[in-house]
């Protein structure tokens, strides 16, 4: 169990980083992007739980796209499952208290023109 654990976290980890920059930022994200990899880092060692719940919504359609047999396919179904409760019981954790999108960067700039 553990080993295929392993292998499903590694296997997360290369989803993330290969879809990151293709599917999974923002448009106001990008630049940031472009600017925090130029040091040659993972997506992945940057990123955090926000960003991976983004790949969660997109995993369905990536993972049609991969081979796997229908036993293994429910067997990491589960463990995604696993991940997302172990997620939500310890978001304090691995969730900001407040995510800042850009919107809210241009809200708060559009507020302070307008006093």
């Amino acid at each position: 169990v553990a080993d295929s654990t392993g292998e499903i976290v590694k296997g997360l980890r290369c989803y993330f980083d290969k879809a990151l920059p293709i599917m999974l930022l923002y448009k106001s994200e990008r630049e940031q992007y472009e600017d925090s990899m130029a040091a040659d880092v993972s997506p992945s060692s940057v990123y955090g739980a926000e960003h991976l719940l983004r790949l969660f919504v997109k995993l369905p359609e990536l993972l049609v796209h991969a081979k796997i047999e229908e036993e293994t396919l429910t067997l990491l179904q589960h463990k995604l499952v696993d991940l997302l409760k172990f997620l939500q019981k310890h978001q304090s954790t691995f969730f900001l208290s407040r995510y800042h999108s850009a919107e809210d960067v241009e809200t708060s700039a559009n507020k302070q023109e307008d006093d």
